[in-house]
């Protein structure tokens, strides 16, 4: 998978100030070098020409033919490599080659010059000196990037001569030759100076390349960090904007495709028991799973958390391929994450909205493709949807019907109901379940079914909750004192640390007793918040509170669950009691269940009791208690303190309220 991560600039090392060093030298060489040359077959040609006569011909024309001819075999060589780029190792031996033969030319040029100091007559000694001195410095100058060979020039170019007029009797010559001796001197210092100037020009230029390189990497690291997710590496939500932007000016005419959104279900369950390194381990095998299915039509993108995003090309308008793909999401992405040993099992809800089928403009799409999205979590998850006009209705209803109940919460529309729970051996109520129901202004009487899921999704859950519950321990303060108040508590609220201490508080409020309270808690709710679960109901396990296993049954890894939580009692899922008469499975399920209740020492009830038969059944089975409409519909307070005052609370006389 590719990983992008923030640029991190490389130190400037040693030969990376090299390499540039030899290049500049060798430019700077390849200018200079045949220009020396040209000085010194000049000064070598002219010195010969007026000495012809006066020295033996190997002096005046022999030896500085050979120089000459040397010098015009080095100018061709440099002029050969005027347009050439070698290689650092090629630089390398060429500078070492100019060293060498800077040494043996000035050798010959130096040995010649003091031959012919010794033969011309004295008058002509003082022109041969000047003509060795001004060659000897032209050629130093020439060769002052390549200091060692500058050197060589000045040290055996001149040294022979100026050695012989030091010597010499002659004071005007010794003064001469001290004269040359301590210019030489000064040449080498200026050659020096120049050299180490010459060096920090090309160490600056060198760091400010690299600086240049280092901010050229740097941006372009920024780039790949606003454009990609830096723990998965998939292309981010501001890169999907911008995928789908040209849809602004180019509306119907951009070419077809499919958007799906795509949401893991069962997520936040691994990165709260095993931690946010799991976590991000899980996120970044999905990103590769979906990288994996990836053709050269579509891409994978990550828009934050566990929200994934796919765009994918519809070849000739066809649209089956993206129903193909979403399917093919949501079977790999359930198949087992192995992450340190372990085996991690989540799932995907897939939404998806077509371009221009669904919508022609991006909010639209990206509104559609949610919409889908929502719908296919409602369902029951691990599925995928295709967005419908349909589904645009509900959520209007939805929104409506959230506005409304902000609106009724306020104006105190939520009534607690009770619905009876009784005892199978003696036919007594042993305690009422809490049940809201909302009276709309129009009349009409709502179901928790409906505006529960609405209230935990925009932060009211809590709030209708305590409301409901202040109200109904207020109403159980007054029942006889071997009854109790059941009441469900959602995932929403487990989520919040300090949920045992305001209940503890509002029980404190009412004067009803917290060993009355029971909580019943669904497999879903613990799956959901694992350790805010413990953590939540605790306190009030601590303080006598009893706690229920609700919908026993129809979630995950129930034994697991049990060993979770101190529960008391296991709720039976209403599906497997109604099933019990015409499946013999269901009446199997419901008798394994009473019997594990029994060996773990807890109570069992079984709700959605409707027929003699079925309460028949279950008394067989050994089942504790009931509920269901056998036994009472929700009543509102008031018929319940009728029903009781009424019945001594045996239920076989009740009369369920309409």
């Amino acid at each position: 998978m590719n990983r992008r991560f923030p640029f991190k600039p490389r130190p400037l090392k040693v030969e990376d100030a090299v390499k540039p060093l030899l290049v500049e030298q060798y430019i700077s060489l390849r200018r200079q070098i045949p220009l020396m040359y040209v000085l010194l077959a000049c000064n070598v040609g002219f010195l010969s020409a007026v000495t012809v006569g006066e020295v033996p011909p190997f002096l005046s024309i022999g030896a500085p033919g050979i120089l000459i001819l040397a010098a015009a075999v080095r100018t061709w060589v440099w002029f050969q490599r005027r347009n050439t780029s070698p290689l650092p190792a090629d630089v390398q031996r060429y500078l070492r080659t100019t060293v060498l033969v800077a040494a043996v030319l000035s050798v010959g040029f130096g040995g010649w010059g003091l031959l012919m100091f010794q033969w011309v007559d004295p008058a002509r000694r003082f022109a041969v000196i000047l003509y060795i001195f001004v060659g000897s410095i032209g050629s130093c100058y020439c060769l002052q990037t390549l200091p060692r060979a500058a050197y060589l020039v000045l040290v055996l170019g001149t040294i022979p001569v100026t050695v012989c007029l030091i010597v010499s009797e002659d004071l005007y010559q010794v003064g001469i030759g001290m004269n040359f001796a301590l210019i030489a001197v000064l040449i080498a210092g200026t050659v020096s100076t120049g050299y180490e100037r010459f060096t920090e020009m090309l160490r600056s230029r060198s760091e400010m390349f690299a600086e240049q390189e280092r901010a050229r990497h740097a941006e372009q690291a920024a780039q790949e960090l606003a454009y990609h997710d830096h723990l998965t590496g998939l292309p981010n939500r501001r890169a999907l904007n911008e995928r789908l932007a040209p849809l602004e000016t180019l509306g119907a005419a951009a070419s077809p495709f499919a958007l799906m959104i795509l949401d893991l279900d069962l997520f936040k369950s691994v990165n709260d028991v095993h931690g946010h390194a799991a976590g991000d381990r899980l996120l970044q095998g999905v990103a590769e799973r979906l990288q994996r299915m990836m053709g050269s039509r579509g891409a994978a993108y990550r828009l934050g958390g566990d929200e994934f995003a796919i765009t994918l090309d519809l070849v000739g308008g066809e649209q089956e391929g993206a129903l193909r793909l979403a399917a093919r999401v949501v079977q790999d992405i359930s198949a087992p994450f192995l992450i340190e040993g372990l085996s991690h099992y989540i799932g995907a809800s897939v939404g998806i909205s077509m371009f221009p089928g669904d919508a022609s403009d991006l909010s639209t799409l990206m509104r559609q493709a949610d919409i889908a999205l929502y719908r296919a979590k409602a369902l029951g998850r691990s599925r995928f949807l295709r967005f419908e006009a349909a589904m645009d209705a509900e959520i209007t209803r939805r929104s409506l019907l959230e506005r409304e109940l902000r609106r009724d919460l306020a104006a105190d529309a939520f009534q607690p109901y009770y619905q009876p729970i009784v005892d199978l051996d003696t036919g007594r109520i042993s305690g009422f379940e809490m049940l809201a129901r909302w009276h709309r202004p129009d009349g009409a009487l709502v179901g928790p079914d409906q505006f529960i899921p609405i209230a935990e999704e925009t932060g009211l859950a809590d709030t209708l909750l305590m409301h409901l519950l202040e109200r109904a321990c207020a109403v159980a303060a007054r029942w006889p004192a071997e009854l109790t108040l059941s009441i469900n508590i959602s995932p929403v609220q487990l989520k919040d640390p300090g949920f045992g201490d305001k209940i503890l508080v509002l029980l404190a409020r009412t004067g009803f007793p917290v060993r009355r309270l029971a909580m019943e808690i669904t497999e879903n709710a613990i799956i959901a918040e694992p350790v805010n679960a413990r953590s939540a109901v605790m306190k009030l396990k601590d303080q006598g509170a009893m706690l229920v296993l609700d919908d026993f049954g129809t979630g995950f890894s129930s034994l697991q669950h049990l060993r979770m939580l101190p529960f008391d009692k296991l709720k039976i899922d209403k599906s497997y009691v109604q099933g019990m008469a015409s499946d013999p499975e269901a009446r199997k399920l419901v008798h394994a269940i009473i019997e594990l209740s029994s060996i773990l020492g807890l109570g069992a009830v079984a709700e959605g009791v409707e027929t003699a038969g079925e309460l028949d059944a279950l008394r067989a089975l050994g089942c504790g208690e009931g509920q269901g409409y056998l036994f009472g519909r929700p009543l509102e307070a008031a018929a319940v303190q009728q029903l009781l005052g009424s019945t001594g609370v045996v239920v076989e006389s009740a009369k369920p309220a309409a």
